[in-house]
């Protein structure tokens, strides 16, 4: 099978590139044919397919709004990115009519590559699947999060809530332009476009019925870990045991709340250490999280590992007494919480989201209230308290591990929705082919959407 894989990046800055990656090689492994598509970048992986990748927003060295957003020429081009490029659309159909792909796989794409990429596709007669990795489709700040607390304001329809509070780069005016676009794509009946959506979890599983997406379009298909890579340890004795967040520094990932949880726990008398390996696109909460463990007298207990080399990234999850996934915001079952599970590491995680739905408190787990640290300083105390508990969590937490997230049952799945769209593809809705006037525009009817079964 020949498979056309979309993403805005072509090297991993995030975990939707780790799965990309991932599933490219695991399809490669079985025979299948994986062709890229993405923005230009200096870091990209080399492929033959580079030829086709579109002009990046800013330089080709810059990745995030923050790097470019001082230039006059990319902020102008990221409105096309933004609502709709024919820069996208034409290297899109190009590619998909000159490589023939069986199906077109698409990762992120809204606000980088915009929905032109679907247009270019389906003129080109691919099949497409959009895989969701964030909650992009009714969100316009993509991870559902007002004040520190989850927020589905938005999910019944209305954009207006996000301007308000001015929830994307914490401005009114960029939520009034993404909300814009937002509307006018769904108008325009881009998303029509896709033949089926995939999502990770149930909850998000829920959470696209009710923001309006039919439940016959969407196929939920676990993400998986690579079982093999992440293992339990050779000897099983903690050495001198850690906890450990591993991940992203953006606020909403919650490692501001884990650092207060160890303060608690040093007021308690113990002295636990806290690794933190990752890094951050915002420097001021990268800088901001620094602060706080200085202020905290808690320097000489947690350590900033910053990027760590992926070969020694399962050795982080063996040695560790836990690790922790402090989220505020609803998550999209994050690649750290499967590999700690694959490495028997016990994970302590917010109740909230796709969290709270694929891990099971007190078999390979313990979940505590979104955003309560006091609760997180008890979680993690007792575990450190109890080898027994962590014993039954570690086995558990393997057993998750294998049960569900293996690369295999991930594979089946996905081959067998590909080939169930494969070619021939029926016609392409002609609004999408062209911009309807605004008379003939008709918004998507969200009501009556369905509620979660009791």
């Amino acid at each position: 099978m020949r498979v056309l894989i979309a993403n805005h990046r072509y090297f991993v800055a995030s975990g939707a590139e780790r799965y990309l990656f991932n599933v490219a090689s695991e399809l490669e492994a079985r025979g299948h044919v994986v062709m890229p598509f993405a923005m230009r970048h200096k870091d990209n992986a080399p492929t033959p397919y580079a030829r086709y990748f579109v002009s990046a927003i800013g330089a080709e060295d810059q990745l995030y709004f923050s790097d470019y957003c001082r230039s006059p020429k990319a902020i102008l081009k990221s409105f096309p990115r933004l609502f709709y490029s024919k820069e996208v659309e034409r290297a899109a159909e190009r590619m998909a009519r000159e490589t023939q792909p069986d199906v077109a796989y698409v990762l992120l794409y809204l606000r980088k590559l915009s929905p032109s990429l679907l247009v270019g596709l389906k003129r080109a007669g691919a099949p497409i699947v959009v895989r969701l990795s964030d909650y992009g489709m009714f969100c316009a700040q993509t991870y559902c999060l007002r004040n520190e607390k989850p927020c589905t304001a938005c999910q019944a329809g209305s954009l207006l809530p996000s301007v308000v509070h001015g929830c994307v780069e914490s401005s009114r005016i960029v939520s009034a332009i993404h909300a814009l676009a937002m509307r006018l794509q769904r108008a325009r009946g881009y998303f029509d476009l896709v033949d089926q959506f995939v999502v990770t979890n149930a909850f998000m599983l829920e959470s696209m019925q009710r923001a309006g997406l039919p439940r016959e379009r969407l196929t939920c298909i676990p993400t998986f870990v690579d079982i093999n890579r992440f293992a339990p340890p050779v000897d099983e004795a903690l050495h001198k045991p850690y906890v450990l967040f591993c991940g992203r520094l953006h606020r909403a990932k919650g490692a501001h709340l884990l650092i207060e949880a160890m303060r608690l726990l040093r007021a308690q008398g113990r002295r636990m250490r806290l690794r933190i390996a990752g890094v951050g696109q915002d420097e001021r909460y990268v800088d901001a999280l620094k602060l706080q463990v200085g202020d905290a007298h808690l320097t000489e207990q947690i350590e900033f590992e910053g990027h760590v080399d992926p070969a020694a990234v399962p050795a982080l999850y063996q040695h560790a007494l836990c690790s922790v996934a402090p989220a505020l915001s609803f998550e999209n079952l994050p690649n750290a919480v499967l590999e700690s599970l694959a490495c028997s590491a016990p994970v302590i995680a917010s109740d909230v989201g796709s969290l709270a739905c694929t891990l099971t408190d007190g078999f390979d787990s313990l979940l505590f209230p979104a955003g309560d640290a006091v609760a997180l300083a008890e979680r993690i105390g007792r575990l450190a308290d109890d080898p027994a508990l962590r014993a039954r969590l570690s086995q558990g937490a393997r057993t998750t591990a294998v049960r569900l997230h293996a690369p295999e049952a991930h594979l089946t799945r996905l081959l067998g929705l590909f080939e169930r769209l494969a070619r021939p593809q029926t016609a392409v809705p002609p609004q999408a082919l062209g911009f309807l006037p605004e008379s003939e525009v008709q918004l998507p009817v969200l009501a009556d959407v369905p509620q979660r079964p009791p």
